[in-house]
């Protein structure tokens, strides 16, 4: 009977350790989607609805100009990790008066951001995260907030000065149709529409880029908070089109003070003669 005993002592003990070990210790944050992440870093889910919110806080992009025009989250203001150092976050406004400014920082993978959290880190910098595994983890989950298009610091100035009223931003801002047949008919998709502003999001004459895209809106009226689908349609034979892969853009436009002509882009590839 000692013997036992003593073998179950050994066991609760060497559990208590093993329980100890693995939560004590362990540095590592579980998200409310079962997900887990490091200490210096945020979920792409929870920057979302951070952004849905209207919370205050600033994101900065870390990539390249390149990178950033392909696509970028809505109002990321940007600075390359390679030139990253207190002068140049001085000249973003993010200087000696915003160390304990809410920041989170994004590159591609999560690599670049979380070298930018290091040096922000060493520079004082208090409030920051990093989005665990960066665009790449956003895009594979869908999350909205996304838009193309060249870095502007006059034009994010403004915007961050302008809050007020009416905000489009989309669950996506391209979307690809792949290898399509010439002859297998149309193909269409749909794209969400949000209003993460205060006003009523008022949308204009929808157009495209070319005719053999069409597009047409649910709803051209989307209250706070609301949204609106928008069905782009496609017709591979409507005439004679590029060899390879091409896009096709639908201009968007609305009430957005900030983004008065939003777009949204398809990518297809026609197989001719299919």
């Amino acid at each position: 009977m000692k013997t036992i005993v003593s073998i179950l002592v050994v066991i609760l003990v060497a559990a208590g350790i093993l329980f100890f070990t693995r939560t004590g210790s362990d540095k590592k944050e579980v998200t409310d989607h079962d997900d887990i992440v490091e200490s210096y870093e945020i979920y792409p889910g929870a920057v979302a609805d951070k952004i849905k919110n209207r919370e205050d806080f600033v994101l900065l992009d870390v990539r390249t100009p390149e990178e950033y025009e392909v696509v970028h989250l809505q109002g990321a203001t940007l600075l390359p990790v390679q030139k990253l150092s207190q002068e140049s976050l001085n000249d973003i406004n993010l200087g000696q008066d915003e160390k304990d400014r809410e920041i989170i920082i994004y590159c591609r993978s999560g690599a670049r951001s979380k070298t930018a959290y290091d040096i922000m880190s060493s520079l004082g910098y208090t409030n920051i995260k990093s989005i665990a595994g960066g665009m790449i983890h956003w895009e594979e989950d869908g999350y909205p907030y996304t838009e193309i298009g060249e870095y502007n610091p006059k034009e994010q100035a403004s915007m961050m000065k302008d809050s007020d009223g009416a905000h489009i931003s989309f669950d996506r801002t391209i979307h690809d149709f792949g290898v399509i047949p010439q002859y297998g008919g149309i193909v269409e998709t749909i794209f969400n529409i949000n209003n993460n502003g205060n006003k009523v999001l008022e949308i204009g004459e929808l157009t495209t880029s070319c005719s053999c895209t069409s597009a047409k809106i649910s709803n051209s009226s989307i209250e706070p908070g609301d949204s609106a689908l928008l069905t782009v349609v496609f017709d591979p034979d409507f005439h004679e089109e590029p060899l390879d892969v091409f896009k096709r853009t639908v201009f968007i436009p609305s009430n957005d003070q900030n983004t008065p002509e939003a777009i949204v882009s398809i990518q297809v590839d026609i197989e001719e003669g299919k």
